[in-house]
């Protein structure tokens, strides 16, 4: 299992870039980045799926996982910066719900 750290870059309003470090054998690698977006259009087709929102909030944990685990094609666990990634998510769709 890779140990991952999760480095966001500044929000903007209808996304995040978020850099994906391996830091397995405790050397930064860089291994991919991802945009996490979460535009009004995103969440009104989750909203129109049924999705409070706390489930709004998982279907964002489940989505970084397996689009990490894709891209490194392995299972990881964070060892920073997933927290700052989620407050991020968290503040920009509850003024959706």
């Amino acid at each position: 299992m890779h140990k991952i750290k999760l480095v966001p870059d500044k929000p903007f309003h209808n996304n995040c870039d978020v850099t994906v470090y391996d830091v397995t054998e405790e050397k930064e690698k860089k291994r991919c980045k991802i945009m996490v977006d979460y535009a009004e259009s995103d969440i009104r087709q989750l909203q129109k799926e049924g999705y409070d929102y706390e489930a709004a909030v998982g279907h964002f944990e489940d989505w970084i996982y397996h689009t990490v685990k894709r891209y490194i094609a392995d299972d990881w666990e964070c060892t920073e910066g997933y927290e700052a990634v989620m407050e991020i998510v968290r503040d920009h769709i509850k003024g959706y719900y």
